[in-house]
């Protein structure tokens, strides 16, 4: 009586759709090939880079009730977040609030800490891709349940994700990273909900489907393809102005990773290269050495340094860079 009365609640539990797909018949499977799945970056506490994410293009032909291209994105995000590694510029929103920047330029809104026209934070890299192949399988006949005669799952569900990960340099449009990531369910840690700059989603049941689990591989790979590759890249920023006392302020702090005592170079800045043949930016000659400062306090989102060699009172938007 007792197995009778359990094996009704869960058929109807599954007919009302309240249980995942995976929750009777068995965890979704996969042929694990490497242990390149995790991100394993471990604890970073050096200089941070600014980064957004764009939708991924689904180049797959694959429709269903989820936009994956745009479920990867947000993935990717959270991603990057979870890492330490980057200050995360959010795009997602960004036309609600260049409407609102306009409407408060229009002079049609009050005047009292209204949002302002060019005071949108910047992102030199985007991260972006292309969903180019997407598999999906129910194989076996193991699992699942039966009563009176009807017979609901069974078997296990696989899949398995193709993207071409893509790190874009917004300065120049040049793609400096780019990699085909294969993701398979079952060979990566299931992230519930996701959570960016205090905003939660659980992108309405996605990551809790084997596809969703393949995507997470896939985003997974792609944060360790991309975290590697920043290294090379040298952290930057700008001098804000110089004080009267002779305090050099600039538009990176905390946020940025920037600690007391660092030493930080002063540069003029370089000249945009591009191709005689094709007009095409190439990227940015290495500017003029004009100093250095060491930061002696450190706010949010702003650092105050002190000269310790070269110009005495750089300009605002000189360079501000990491190394020599």
């Amino acid at each position: 009586m007792r197995r009778n009365k359990l094996l009704l609640l869960a058929a109807a539990a599954l007919i009302g759709g309240a249980m995942n797909s995976q929750a009777l018949w068995g965890k979704a499977t996969t042929k694990t090939e490497d242990g390149n799945a995790q991100m394993n970056l471990g604890e970073y506490k050096g200089l941070k880079h600014a980064i957004g994410c764009k939708d991924f293009d689904n180049q797959s032909g694959w429709h269903g009730q989820w936009q994956i291209g745009h479920n990867l994105s947000i993935m990717l995000e959270s991603a990057l977040a979870d890492s330490g590694r980057f200050v995360i510029v959010e795009r997602e929103k960004l036309g609600d609030v260049l409407l609102e920047q306009n409407l408060a330029a229009s002079g049609r809104a009050a005047k009292s800490k209204v949002a302002k026209t060019g005071l949108i934070r910047s992102a030199r890299y985007i991260g972006t891709g292309a969903v180019t192949e997407v598999a999906e399988s129910q194989s076996g006949g193991s699992g699942g349940i039966s009563f009176k005669g009807i017979r609901l799952g069974g078997g296990k569900s696989e899949a398995q994700v193709t993207v071409i990960v893509k790190l874009i340099d917004t300065t120049t449009g040049e793609i400096v990273a780019k990699e085909r990531i294969v993701g398979k369910a079952g060979r990566t840690n299931l992230k519930v909900g996701l959570s960016v700059a205090g905003v939660h989603t659980d992108l309405g049941g996605f990551q809790k489907t084997p596809l969703g689990q393949a995507a997470q591989d896939c985003i997974n790979q792609a944060v360790k393809v991309i975290a590697k590759k920043m290294e090379e890249f040298p952290f930057e920023g700008s001098v804000v102005k110089t004080t009267a006392s002779g305090k050099v302020i600039i538009n990176r702090g905390e946020e940025f990773g920037v600690e007391a005592g660092q030493v930080l170079t002063l540069r003029a800045e370089g000249e945009t290269l591009t191709d005689p043949d094709t007009g095409a930016v190439l990227g940015k000659e290495e500017g003029k050495v004009l100093g250095k400062i060491k930061v002696s306090k450190t706010d949010k989102n702003i650092s105050y340094g002190d000269v310790l060699e070269g110009a005495k009172n750089p300009a605002p938007g000189t360079v501000v860079s990491a190394g020599k």
